[in-house]
């Protein structure tokens, strides 16, 4: 299991190598803080599209503007996803985990929202209020985050 769990980190940490290289990841200002991308808005909502496909969540971009924030989220895989918004408890996560039952502990975690059953080849979308903070994306579906199924986003304060 040690080595799956270890298989899914590199292939999601390539995956964000890949975004990086391809101008998809975040960038950073002279001074090295981290930037957000110029985000799509719907009804002034920043947006971010999410794919989520064999345990793997791809959003679009890594840094949002602290404030509304839509999710669209799109399952790409034959089984059924869900994602949720959890505030990071520290860097590495710091997410309470029930190994009898492979899932997050939902009820230990602050939790802004989620879109929840998202049957193959459809979407979904939640808009949140999000606060600037370290966010963990992740499918809480039983085995899902233990598989890797999971990606952090900063929602950087909103300067204009």
């Amino acid at each position: 299991m040690k080595r799956i769990l270890r298989v899914a980190v590199l292939v999601s940490l390539l995956s964000f190598s890949v975004m990086a290289v391809s101008g998809c990841a975040t960038s950073r200002a002279a001074a090295g803080s981290l930037q957000p991308l110029r985000q799509a808005t719907v009804d002034g909502a920043a947006q971010v599209n999410v794919v989520v496909k064999s345990y793997v969540i791809t959003p679009d971009t890594l840094v949002v503007p602290a404030g509304k924030v839509t999710f669209h989220v799109s399952n790409r895989d034959v089984i059924v996803h869900e994602m949720l918004v959890v505030h990071a408890q520290t860097k590495s996560f710091g997410l309470p985990y029930d190994f009898s039952i492979s899932r997050v502990i939902e009820d230990q975690i602050q939790k802004p929202g989620e879109v929840p059953d998202i049957q193959p080849n459809s979407s979904g979308d939640v808009t949140l209020d999000l606060p600037a903070g370290r966010y963990v994306l992740l499918c809480n579906l039983v085995g899902h985050y233990q598989a890797g199924m999971h990606t952090l986003i900063d929602v950087v304060p909103n300067v204009q």
